[in-house]
C-alpha cells in the first residue's frame, strides 16, 4: 500500500470506433546524439508488470506498447489496437494492425494479446496489477488480428487499466527464457530497445529503427537515451548545469528562475496528481463528523496563498477529487472561496466556536513545506493541528488498518479515470474511506455498471457536485510536474501521466 497510488482517471474519449491506421515503418535514418535523462529514483523492475511508480513507467513505456494509451495530453488513443470497440458492457473487441513486430523479430498478433492478459492473471507470477483486471474472464481469438476480451462482470476501469498497466510482452520470447530473464533482458514491441541496466546507476536504450508508424510517441530521434536515477534535487540541477544529463525531473518550484536565469528551460505540465487532507468523518461524536466543520475547513484555508507563497503559482485549485483531467470534471462547481469570517460562522453553529485540538498524518517520504502550511490556516480557526511524521508503513497501517487517524495529507497521482481512485476513499466500505455519503455511494456504484463514458461523466459530474458539497477532505490543488531542459534539447514533450518520454527529441 502507497500514499501515491498509480490509480488512473481521466476525460476518456469516446471509447467505440476509435481508430488509428497503424503500417510498418521503413526504416529512418539512423538517429544520432544521446539523450540523458535524470529522476529521482531507478526503475523497479524491467519487467512491466511489476513496475508501479513514474520513474520505471518512464523506461518501460519506451520498451513496450499498450493496446490502448494515454496520449501526451491524457486522452486514450489508439495504440497497439488501431482500433477498439465496445460490443456490450462485457464485451471488448479490439482490431491489430498488420506488421507489427518485438524487437526480436518476433510478430505481434492477437496471440501475443491473449499471452500477456492470461500472463497478468497467472497468480503464480503475483503481479500487483492482477486485481485490476480480475473481471477478464477470457480473452477470445476472432482471428489473427481480431481479439475480444469477454467480462465476468463490467468493469468501467478496464480501458483505463489497460492503457496504464497491461504492456503486451512477446509469448515466444518469454516462453524460451522465462520470467527471471525476461525481466533483465526485456523485449517488447516500443520506440526504444533495451541495451543495459546497471541498477541504481542507469539504464540505457537504444532507439528501434523499424518502430511501426501510428503510434503517438513518434519516432525515436535520439540513438542512445540514458534514465539516471538521482534522488536529491540540488544534484539533479546541478548535473543540468554541468551538462551532464538533459532533462532533470521534479524541478523544486523555488528554483525554477534560477534555472531560467542560467538559460535553461522549464516546462511546467499539469497532472493528475491531486494534494488533500482526508478528513475523517466516519467516527461518531467527534468534530470531523459534522458536515458544517469539514466545510469551514475547506473555508478557512487559503489554499490559493499556499500555492503562490509556497507553491510558486506551480498548481491549480480543485473542488473535489475530480480534477480538470478527470471525466466527470463540472468547470462550473468552483473551490471553496477563502472565507475566515463564513467558515468561523458554520464552527460556531456546530458547537466548535472555541476550534478543537486535531492530529494530521503525514508521511515522512513526502514534502511537510505544505502540510505545515495547512496548519497554520487552520490555526486561524483555533483548530490546533499537530502533524505527525510517520515512516510510509506506519501511515498506511494507520489510514487503512488501524483506522485511527483524524486527519491524512497525501497525494494521489495517475487519477484519469474515478472509477479506481474513488472506490478507495469515497465509498463507505472503500479500502481508505473515512467518509459515508449514500448518494456518493450511489454514483459510484451507477458509473461502474456501464462502459458508456457519456452516461459515467455525466454521473461524474454529480458526484463532483456532491463530493464538493459533502467534503471527504480539504481540497488542495492539482500539481504541475517541473522539468529541467538543457539548451541542448529540443522538440520534448511533457505528458499527463508524468513518465519521461524519450520520443520527439533532438539534442544538438
Amino acid at each position: 500500500m502507497r500514499t501515491l497510488f498509480i490509480l488512473l482517471f481521466a476525460l476518456l474519449a469516446a471509447a467505440c470506433g476509435t481508430t488509428t491506421t497503424v503500417a510498418p515503418s521503413a526504416a529512418p535514418s539512423a538517429p544520432a546524439s544521446k539523450l540523458v535523462i535524470a529522476q529521482t529514483i531507478d526503475a523497479q523492475s524491467m519487467d512491466p508488470f511489476f513496475v508501479n511508480q513514474v520513474a520505471g513507467e518512464s523506461v518501460m513505456k519506451m520498451l513496450f506498447d499498450h493496446l490502448i494509451e494515454r496520449d501526451f495530453d491524457g486522452k486514450l488513443v489508439a495504440g497497439l489496437a488501431e482500433s477498439w470497440n465496445i460490443v456490450d458492457d462485457k464485451t471488448l473487441e479490439f482490431k491489430l494492425p498488420q506488421g507489427v513486430t518485438f524487437h526480436n523479430g518476433e510478430p505481434f498478433d492477437a496471440n501475443a494479446v491473449k499471452f500477456s492478459v492470461e500472463r497478468m492473471l497467472n497468480p503464480d507470477l503475483k503481479s500487483s496489477f492482477r486485481g485490476n483486471f480480475k473481471a477478464i474472464k477470457e480473452v477470445q481469438i476472432v482471428s489473427a488480428m481480431t481479439v475480444r476480451l469477454i467480462l465476468a462482470q463490467t468493469d468501467a476501469a478496464v480501458l483505463d487499466n489497460l492503457s496504464a498497466q497491461l504492456a503486451i510482452v512477446p509469448p515466444q520470447y518469454l516462453k524460451q527464457v522465462g520470467d527471471a530473464e525476461f525481466a533483465r533482458k526485456p523485449i517488447g514491441t516500443g520506440p526504444f530497445k533495451f541495451v543495459e541496466w546497471v541498477k541504481d546507476d542507469h539504464v540505457t536504450l537504444e532507439a528501434n529503427r523499424n518502430y511501426w508508424k501510428g503510434s503517438f510517441k513518434g519516432e525515436p530521434r535520439v540513438h542512445t537515451v540514458v534514465y539516471r536515477p538521482i534522488p536529491e534535487a540540488s544534484t539533479r540541477i546541478a548535473e543540468l548545469k554541468a551538462g551532464r544529463v538533459d532533462i532533470i525531473q521534479d524541478v523544486p518550484p523555488d528554483q525554477v528562475k534560477d534555472l531560467q536565469a542560467a538559460g535553461f528551460n522549464v516546462v511546467a505540465k499539469d497532472a493528475p496528481q491531486e494534494a488533500f487532507i482526508f478528513l475523517a468523518s466516519d467516527t461518531p461524536n467527534t468534530p470531523l463528523a459534522d458536515k458544517r466543520v469539514r466545510q469551514a475547513l475547506n473555508y478557512g484555508v487559503d489554499v490559493d496563498s499556499i500555492i503562490k507563497n509556497v507553491l510558486q503559482g506551480y498548481a491549480h485549485r480543485i473542488a473535489s477529487p475530480i480534477g480538470p483531467l478527470t471525466l466527470g470534471y463540472d468547470a462550473s462547481v468552483q473551490p471553496y472561496p477563502y472565507d475566515l469570517v463564513k467558515a468561523k460562522s458554520l464552527l460556531s453553529d456546530a458547537g466548535f466556536a472555541n476550534g478543537f485540538d486535531v492530529v494530521i498524518d503525514a508521511t515522512s517520504s513526502d514534502k511537510t513545506l505544505t502540510t505545515e502550511a495547512v496548519a497554520g490556516e487552520l490555526a486561524k480557526l483555533n483548530v490546533r493541528a499537530t502533524i505527525r511524521q510517520l515512516d510510509l508503513g506506519t501511515f498506511n497501517d494507520n489510514w487503512s488498518n488501524k483506522r485511527s487517524s483524524p486527519m491524512i495529507a497525501a497525494r494521489w497521482s495517475g487519477m484519469f479515470d474515478p472509477a479506481s481512485a474513488l472506490n478507495f476513499f469515497a465509498k463507505s466500505d472503500g479500502l481508505l474511506t473515512r467518509y459515508k455519503n449514500a448518494d456518493a455511494d450511489r454514483l459510484i456504484a451507477e458509473a461502474a455498471s456501464t462502459l458508456d463514458q457519456s452516461k459515467r461523466a455525466a454521473l461524474y459530474a454529480q458526484l463532483h457536485k456532491t463530493l464538493h458539497d459533502d467534503p471527504l477532505g480539504i481540497y488542495l490543488w492539482n500539481t504541475q510536474n517541473l522539468y529541467g531542459l538543457s539548451k541542448r534539447v529540443t522538440g520534448w514533450r511533457a505528458h499527463a501521466r508524468s513518465y519521461i518520454a524519450a520520443t520527439h527529441v533532438t539534442v544538438q
